[in-house]
C-alpha cells in the first residue's frame, strides 16, 4: 500500500546484504578425508570465506565450509577440490546440487533470506502434538569445542540419551503436549547436548534440557539438568528468555516451575537428594512422575518411570551412529528411528498414517 499525500511514510524494514551459511561437504568413498577446502575467489568476489572455529570444521567424516554471501542471490560457487571426491554437499540437512567445470567442484547455491547454519549440527527432530524431542549424536569422530580433547563423556551421553525419552514418557503420561497445544501455550522442547561445537555452541559440561518455548519464541525458561561423570543429575540452571529475568541455578531438593504465556504453571522440576528428577503436572490434578535410575546408580543404562496411578514404565535407549539409527525400549515394545549418518535427518518413520477423509464423521 502506498502512502497518501500529507500521510506519514511507512517504514521500510532494513534487510542485512549478507548472510552466514554453512555447507557440509562429505568425502567419496574410498576418498579419504577431504582436508580444508577453500572458495575460488574468483567464482563470487562478493562472498568470503571464514576460518573461525566455531563454523568452519575439518575431521574425517565432513568438511564444513563458514561463508558470508550475497542476501537473495543465486550463485554458483566453485571450490578448490575435485568434484568426483565430494559425495554430498549439504545445506541445513539439504542436498545441494553440484557440478564439476576446470576440475573444480560446483557447488549451486539457492537464494538465502537469513542464516543457513544448521548443516554443522548432528541432530534428529522426533516430533509429536505439543513436543519436540532433539536428539544429538555424540559421534566422537565429530568432537569439537569443549569435547575436542580429552575424555569423551560417553557416560553422560548415555545418560542424557535415556533422560530425554524418560521425559518424553513423562510428558505422554501426564498429558503435557496435550495440554500445551489445547492452550496454544507453545511447544515443550527436549535436548541432551552436542559435542560437536556446532556453529560454535558450547553445550558444555554435559547436561539435560526441558523447556517451553511459547508461541513465535517470545519467551522461554530453559532448564539444564547437569550431569556428573556417574550419569546423575547435579543441579538444575534455568536460563531464561523474553522476561527480563536473569538466569537462575536450582540445587538438588530446589523446585522450579515452568510457566506458560498465561502465567499458570505447567510443570515442575526437581532434582532429588539422589540425583535422579521429579517432573510434577499441572493444577488441579498436580500429578508428579519419579524419573530414576533402572539399575545401579546411573542414568546410562536406562531409567524408571514411576507416576503412581498413572503406571509406570522402564526406558532403555541405544544409539548406533555407524547403522543410523536409534532405539528406544518402553517394558515390551521397541520403537526404531532411523537418521542421515551425514546430517541426522529422520529418515524413518516419516509420520502418521493420515484417516480417510469418508471415515472422519461417519453417520
Amino acid at each position: 500500500m502506498r502512502a497518501q499525500d500529507g500521510d506519514p511514510a511507512m517504514p521500510v524494514a532494513s534487510a542485512p546484504a549478507s548472510v552466514q551459511v554453512l555447507l557440509k561437504l562429505l568425502p567419496a568413498d574410498g576418498s579419504g578425508p577431504l582436508g580444508k577446502v577453500k572458495l575460488v575467489p574468483e567464482s563470487c568476489r562478493a562472498c568470503a570465506q571464514s576460518d573461525d572455529p566455531g563454523y568452519d570444521r575439518v575431521n574425517i567424516r565432513e568438511s564444513i565450509v563458514h561463508l558470508h554471501v550475497p542476501r537473495l542471490r543465486s550463485l554458483e560457487l566453485a571450490f578448490d577440490v575435485p568434484a568426483h571426491r565430494v559425495r554430498r554437499v549439504i545445506i541445513n540437512q539439504q542436498d545441494v546440487v553440484t557440478s564439476s567445470r576446470d576440475g573444480l567442484l560446483i557447488v549451486a547455491l539457492p537464494p538465502l533470506a537469513q542464516d543457513a547454519t544448521w548443516a554443522a549440527a548432528f541432530a534428529t527432530d522426533i516430533v509429536e502434538p505439543g513436543v519436540v524431542l532433539r536428539f544429538e549424536h555424540a559421534d566422537i569422530a565429530r568432537r569439537g569445542g569443549a569435547y575436542a580433547t580429552g575424555r569423551f563423556p560417553d557416560v553422560e551421553r548415555r545418560a542424557a540419551d535415556v533422560l530425554t525419552f524418560a521425559q518424553r514418557e513423562v510428558i505422554r503420561r501426564l498429558a503435557l503436549g496435550e495440554h500445551v497445544a489445547a492452550r496454544q501455550s507453545g511447544t515443550i522442547m527436549l535436548m541432551g547436548f552436542d559435542t560437536n561445537f556446532p556453529a560454535g555452541h558450547t553445550d558444555a559440561p554435559p547436561h539435560v534440557h526441558m523447556h517451553l518455548r511459547w508461541p513465535n519464541n517470545i519467551g522461554s525458561q530453559i532448564s539444564h539438568f547437569y550431569l556428573n561423570d556417574q550419569g546423575l543429575l547435579t543441579h538444575n540452571r534455568v536460563g531464561i528468555r523474553g522476561l527480563g529475568a536473569p538466569s537462575r541455578t536450582f540445587k538438588r531438593g530446589q523446585t522450579f516451575s515452568t510457566i506458560d504465556r498465561f502465567g499458570a504453571i505447567v510443570y515442575s522440576h526437581t532434582v532429588t537428594a539422589d540425583g535422579w528428577l521429579t517432573i510434577t503436572g499441572p493444577a488441579p490434578q498436580r500429578a508428579s512422575c519419579l524419573v530414576k535410575p533402572l539399575t545401579g546408580a546411573s542414568f546410562a543404562d536406562g531409567a524408571t518411570v514411576a507416576c503412581g496411578d498413572l503406571g509406570s514404565a522402564n526406558i532403555t535407549v541405544r544409539d548406533d551412529i555407524a547403522e543410523g539409527i536409534i532405539t528406544v525400549g518402553t517394558d515390551g515394545t521397541r520403537e526404531t528411528f532411523r537418521y542421515d549418518r551425514d546430517t541426522g535427518e529422520l529418515m524413518s518413520p516419516t509420520g502418521t498414517v493420515p484417516i480417510p477423509l469418508s471415515a472422519r464423521n461417519p453417520e
